[in-house]
């Protein structure tokens, strides 16, 4: 009786195994996607659009031009690149009397000897060299003026060591004749966005933010006097660095505003390239695409066709070598004969 059970149970699992079988259509299954690549060449100029053919219906297309940041040889790793070092930031003056700022702007400044004594004492000891002329600043009252971007590698010492930044707030004293007898009202420097980037050849990641720079206010004794709900106030809550005094100070007030410790970025990493998607599940069938190169180079064009489903993805990978070439024609002026003499 036992070995006619086991027999039993046996084939009861042959006939499920069977049934299951039977019931699994070619539509529970993903199919692998019929996709080509095709070229008319493999020499293009800068800035003339390159069309590549594409035949078949995959679901899904992706592009990868063989740019930096859309390289498909990146598309699973980190792409770490040699990176150029940027500093911009914005300036907004406001809360002053317009046409009399007090002040209209903060200097910049940086250091490469400060010692981290964030006191006046250590702030004085310290080198600083002005670079505010590599920006712009607003010029009065109601101004929020970006102060476009400089190249600070060369402000890094070459031992490893960091560099500090610091800008410089000096208010007047209130004096109510000036301004035409409207006062001059201290100005509020609101120094927002600022950003040090690495700058590569995909563009530009983020090394530190206003909030990443740890900046600390170092005050004066001038601001003994100042009411607490009008001193400046650094990067917490709010991203920005706000420079401030009481509106009308009774004597001339300064301080500063001075970053951490910052160091030289080498290297940055931008991360693994992303493919552009180009054609999806609910876009027509697409024969013809079109990428426009902006440099000289050999690039690697890789499209990748998918066939998605809840049962799975399969995938064709179709690459592709063109040279881009510097556009150096021209159009030769056509040359005329001579008008004969009368």
């Amino acid at each position: 009786m036992k070995h006619t059970k086991i027999k039993t149970i046996s084939a009861g699992i042959l006939l499920a195994a069977l049934f299951a079988s039977a019931g699994c259509s070619k539509e529970d299954s993903v199919d692998m996607p019929s996709f080509e690549v095709t070229l008319p060449g493999s020499v293009f100029k800068v800035g003339e659009p390159v069309a590549f053919s594409l035949s078949g219906n995959p679901d899904i297309i992706s592009f990868y031009s063989g740019e930096a940041g859309n390289a498909y040889e990146y598309k699973d790793k980190d792409r770490i690149t040699p990176a150029e070092m940027t500093l911009s930031f914005t300036t907004l003056a406001s809360s002053g009397t317009a046409g009399y700022p007090n002040p209209a702007m903060a200097p910049i400044s940086y250091s490469t000897d400060f010692d981290g004594d964030y006191t006046e004492e250590g702030v004085r000891r310290a080198t600083w060299t002005d670079i505010s002329d590599n920006f712009k600043f607003p010029t009065d009252v109601g101004q929020n003026i970006p102060s476009g971007t400089m190249f600070i590698d060369d402000l890094f010492p070459a031992d490893g060591r960091p560099l500090y930044f610091r800008f410089h707030y000096q208010v007047d004293k209130f004096d109510q004749s000036a301004a035409g007898g409207k006062g001059n009202g201290r100005t509020q420097v609101n120094i927002q966005n600022f950003l040090i980037n690495g700058m590569t050849a995909s563009g530009s990641t983020p090394v530190y933010d206003v909030l990443t720079s740890d900046w600390q206010c170092v005050l004066t004794p001038s601001y003994d006097d100042c009411p607490t709900a009008n001193l400046p106030s650094m990067p917490g809550t709010s991203p920005r660095i706000l420079l401030r005094s009481d509106f009308r100070p009774t004597q001339d007030r300064e301080c500063w505003a001075v970053s951490g410790p910052l160091y030289r970025a080498e290297d940055v990493n931008t991360g693994p390239d992303m493919g552009v998607g180009i054609k999806t599940v609910s876009d027509p069938g697409l024969t013809r695409y079109e990428h426009t190169y902006t440099t000289p180079g050999t690039y690697t064009v890789t499209f990748v066709g998918a066939n998605s489903n809840v049962y799975g993805r399969k995938e064709v990978v179709r690459q592709l070598t063109l040279t881009v070439v510097g556009d150096e024609g021209g159009i030769t002026p056509p040359e005329y004969e001579p008008w004969p003499n009368p």
